[in-house]
């Protein structure tokens, strides 16, 4: 059983278990992040606070099936969902997560072995795809409320995880809530989700081939080969932003990721900016402050702060 509070994205980012995946902030309220986690045997609980919107996409583990809810609206491999819904993911399925504001979500891993055993449900198991599910809110609420209690009581009494007996009992719970959720639930996949993400893809790739030259939604239109308006609603229900803000948010990660890398006797602010094409200094040190709570300048010297420290 682990709790742990972040005051840095990255680190968070690379704490969340159970999938291969990119993490990325597009909005910030707060500097805080937490994550709780713990194991009751083969099945794996997580619940995580997020201060701000954020995008993740990725495959999930391979052992299991993950289902994931979340405290607030949450576009779901294009689905939006709400509260009252529980996003589910069959092993090695793949995901994406667009959040605007601050949020909890948990998730739990089981495997299928648990899950399914008659050949109806193995069948269905064979075939299932990450999908939606939207059951009645009071079954939801069952489910997030057991996830909590098993959380808190790992929390305050880790010893129970070691029980086998109390371990039978939390997976038997567990077992019973997600069976309810799949059995009364109105399944729905977003069959459009692979459509979109290809096209979202295919202009991320065509503008980070132009950084030099800042492309509009037209001429990333022209050149992917895809209707403006097609564009625009690829980005927005995948991601949120609009084209043109997800890029922009893309290359800001980017710098981030470069200015952490960076010596500030080696490089500065000003030409990895330049190289990301960002053009005006002022406008992207304001923008990277609102994103990641902090001036790039800052970013930069922190390694060399961390190696004066030690």
């Amino acid at each position: 059983m682990t709790c742990v509070t972040f005051q840095d994205y990255e680190a968070f980012a690379l704490a969340v278990q159970d999938a291969s995946k990119e993490m990325r902030l597009s909005s910030l309220e707060e500097s805080n992040w937490t994550l709780q986690n713990a194991s009751a045997g083969a099945m794996r609980l997580q619940r995580g606070y997020e201060g701000g919107g954020t995008i993740a996409e990725g495959t999930t583990v391979s052992d299991g099936w993950v289902f994931f809810q979340q405290s607030g609206p949450v576009r779901a491999n294009g689905q939006l969902a709400t509260e009252n819904h529980v996003f589910v993911v069959p092993p090695a399925g793949e995901f994406c997560l667009a959040s605007k504001q601050a949020h909890e979500w948990f998730t739990v891993v089981i495997p299928a072995s648990l899950l399914f055993h008659s050949p109806d449900e193995l069948e269905f198991a064979s075939r299932a795809k990450p999908q939606l599910l939207k059951p009645p809110p009071s079954v939801t609420r069952r489910f997030t409320s057991l996830l909590g209690r098993c959380l808190s009581a790992a929390e305050q009494r880790p010893w129970l995880l070691e029980c086998p007996l109390a371990v039978a009992t939390l997976q038997s719970e567990l077992l019973v809530a997600t069976r309810q959720l799949l059995e009364r639930s109105q399944h729905s996949s977003s069959r459009r989700f692979l459509r979109w993400r290809g096209h979202a893809r295919a202009a991320l790739e065509t503008a980070l081939d132009h950084r030099i030259q800042s492309l509009s939604i037209t001429e990333l239109a022209r050149q992917t080969g895809v209707p403006e308006r097609t564009l625009r609603t690829a980005f927005e229900n995948c991601y949120g932003p609009s084209p043109i803000k997800y890029l922009r948010m893309y290359r800001l990660h980017q710098a981030r990721q470069l200015l952490l890398a960076s010596c500030p006797d080696q490089t500065t602010v000003t030409q990895i900016a330049f190289d990301l094409g960002f053009r005006e200094l002022g406008r992207f040190a304001g923008a990277y402050r609102r994103l990641f709570g902090e001036r790039p300048s800052k970013t930069l010297h922190r390694r060399a702060q961390q190696k004066s420290v030690k």
